[in-house]
């Protein structure tokens, strides 16, 4: 019993110079309760607020932790979600290669080559339609006049290996999983360092001859393909594909020739 005591003493002794009480008189004496009952709630008092700085610093990590979680998920869809498209025409399917897939195949078609309206741009129409909603009208008047719009298919005029003039040109709508930005640069079969080539070929455009309408520059696949053996060289005309020239003077040549058939290619990164 009586060594215990003494624990007792020695131990209030030491926290007392432990918490800064260098001053207070070290004698402490065993009929002195209050002053031993002051150390131990003094005591314990540092515990509990030693206890609640844990317990804020544990709801610190954890509400760290739940951010580090919640970037890394961003992260991670913005890498499996990272991708572009591009349409390949002449072709029936996308390049066979890493990390390019065929979103579908499809028919080119646009505005008929002599006609003005409809649109200027050039569609990959699937070969799948759908049909518009059933109570959509199908006459429309304008100035007592059926007025309407009308889309084509679109046929080569030059022949070039597997093709001939009036075959009838297919397209794809391609997907780049690797890649977040997709170009085609004219005058061009070759990809600026850093990117890589998906396709090259033959800039087309419709024809400049008086009566045909505005069109695109679109870049035919240099091993284009065609539609249908039932439908080869048939002249519906439609959207026509043109290759496309040069033509000197505020073009500069040099660098191009007069009359050069322009080259295009199509690039990712």
């Amino acid at each position: 019993m009586t060594q215990f005591v003494w624990f007792l003493v020695y131990t209030a002794v030491v926290f007392c110079r432990d918490f800064g009480t260098e001053n207070v008189d070290k004698r402490i004496l065993l009929n002195d309760p209050d002053l031993f009952n002051t150390q131990i709630q003094a005591i314990q008092r540092e515990l509990e607020t030693v206890k609640s700085q844990l317990a804020t610093q544990v709801n610190i990590n954890n509400a760290q932790q739940a951010e580090i979680d919640y970037l890394k998920r961003v992260t991670d869809n913005q890498h499996t979600t990272q991708g572009s498209t591009y349409t390949i025409w002449g072709k029936t399917h996308c390049p066979p290669k890493n990390g390019t897939g065929t979103v579908y195949s499809g028919i080119a078609g646009g505005g008929y080559y002599d006609k003005p309206g409809n649109g200027a741009n050039t569609l990959c129409l699937p070969h799948n339609p759908d049909p518009a909603p059933s109570d959509f009208p199908t006459h429309f008047q304008h100035n007592d006049r059926a007025a309407s719009s009308f889309i084509y298919g679109a046929e080569y005029q030059y022949t070039y290996k597997n093709i001939a003039v009036d075959d009838d040109v297919p397209c794809a709508i391609c997907s780049v999983a690797h890649a977040s930005s997709v170009i085609m640069i004219p005058a061009k079969m070759t990809c600026p360092t850093g990117w890589s080539k998906e396709y090259a070929g033959v800039l087309t455009a419709p024809a400049q001859w008086s009566g045909h309408r505005i069109g695109e520059y679109l870049c035919v696949d240099q091993n284009a393909e065609y539609l249908g053996e039932g439908t080869r060289q048939q002249n519906y005309d439609g959207t026509l594909f043109y290759p496309v020239q040069a033509a000197c003077g505020s073009l500069p040549c040099p660098p191009f020739t007069s009359s050069q058939l322009i080259a295009c290619v199509v690039c990712s990164k």
